[in-house]
């Protein structure tokens, strides 16, 4: 198993025992000053600094149990997902129902492969976004990553 493989299963349990704090995803990476574990996380309402405190202690003690790198030195660090990452999760699409999304496809849709929809429904199968007044269901199979629309 590769490191944040083995990082993920290991950690899991902290989240549920957390009451709205939600593991996205962990990434372990080579950056310019050596190795870093991150962990993203997210919440309803966005992360803050002291949730980001939180979980690095919590995660902190399990990692010095496993050992996920065999000794070799690295950086953990604990961030907020950010906006402008795809919403992997149904949790984070309920966030998103009757929002602004941007949306792209594996293929084209009427000559649209990428586009910004109100995300309207989901479930495990679809979505259905609404395109300029009209109403698209699109398999969720089709669909390469949604992200938040962000304006500026």
């Amino acid at each position: 198993m590769k490191v944040a493989e083995v990082v993920t299963e290991a950690i899991k349990p902290i989240f549920e025992q957390t009451n709205n704090i939600k593991l996205v995803e962990v990434e372990y990476k080579k950056l310019q000053d050596g190795m870093h574990l991150v962990v993203y996380i997210d919440k309803l309402g966005g992360i803050t600094i002291e949730d980001c405190e939180y979980i690095s202690k919590q995660i902190d003690a399990v990692l010095d149990d496993i050992n996920p790198t065999n000794d070799v030195p690295y950086r953990l660090d604990v961030s907020s997902y950010g906006l402008d990452k795809p919403l992997k999760f149904d949790w984070q699409l309920k966030n998103y129902i009757n929002k602004l999304v941007d949306v792209k496809l594996y293929k084209k849709l009427e000559d649209l492969k990428e586009f910004t929809a109100t995300l309207i429904s989901f479930t495990d199968k679809d979505c259905v976004f609404n395109i300029k007044g009209n109403n698209y269901s699109i398999e969720r199979v089709s669909i390469a990553y949604i992200t938040p629309n962000i304006e500026f």
